[in-house]
């Protein structure tokens, strides 16, 4: 198994020697098809044998690791819906929108009760801070699973994210280590509404992306967690994940 993997870096690297690439093609080819056939499901069931519970090592391995994805991948999805959630809500319009003008009532020091047409600012600050919450979630559970294409997807959500940088700044919003956002309240309660709106409010806006990007992972992780990790199926026939091998192999040892 170590040469078919192996073989991969002679394959595509520098070499001139076409005796040696056919023959590493030839390797390589051999490899596939006993992994297609199941030889190496039953090679490794020989050779690791049974534990005292009469349970093989290998389907005891890909017992636990399915296991762990699973919840790896069902956390992830739900902090992706919390996150789509959170910045829907701040990317609404019309009277849904928290960056419109309304009746908002207060209390002076005196207990003495005002009603002036302005901003909820408490609203704003509320859904900003769950929205931030939200992110840094999902950035902690989707860059901790091993599916390429949720990690594809988180990143670019770090992207979109470092794309907006400055303006964020300008509300109090910072990128922090890890990639993860901080709020400082203080410059958020006073940041002006305008940029506020222009990076929260609308389905083109920032959140809206981060919206839909978290609406795709979700949908990832949910199709992630339907596929078996294992290589073999239960009558030892191949599984075609390359990644769920590797994965496999290396916990082996």
């Amino acid at each position: 198994m170590a040469g078919y993997f192996g073989i991969t870096g002679s394959m595509f690297g520098t070499s001139n020697n076409s005796t040696n690439w056919m023959s590493g093609v030839s390797s390589l080819y051999s490899d596939y098809n006993s992994i297609r056939s199941g030889s190496y499901y039953k090679l490794l069931k020989a050779y690791y044998g049974q534990d005292s519970s009469g349970k093989s090592r290998v389907e005891d391995v890909v017992s636990k690791k399915t296991n762990t994805e699973k919840k790896e991948l069902t956390q992830t999805k739900a902090d992706a819906a919390d996150l789509q959630d959170s910045a829907k809500k701040l990317s609404a319009r019309g009277k849904e929108s928290l960056f419109t003008k309304r009746e908002i009532t207060a209390k002076d020091e005196n207990g003495k009760e005002t009603t002036a047409l302005d901003y909820d600012r408490e609203a704003i600050a509320d859904a900003v801070t769950a929205f931030v919450r939200d992110y840094n979630d999902l950035i902690e559970s989707g860059s901790g699973v091993s599916s390429t294409n949720i990690l594809r997807k988180t990143l670019q959500l770090t992207q979109s994210t470092a794309a907006n940088k400055n303006m964020l700044s300008d509300v109090g919003i910072s990128i922090t280590d890890g990639n993860k956002l901080s709020v400082n309240s203080d410059t958020l309660n006073k940041a002006d509404v305008n940029k506020l709106k222009s990076l929260f409010e609308g389905a083109d806006s920032y959140a809206g992306r981060v919206s839909d990007k978290a609406a795709q992972i979700a949908k990832a992780a949910v199709t992630e967690a339907s596929k078996s990790s294992s290589l073999y199926t239960s009558a030892g026939g191949y599984y075609n994940s390359v990644q769920s091998y590797n994965s496999l192999f290396d916990s082996l040892y």
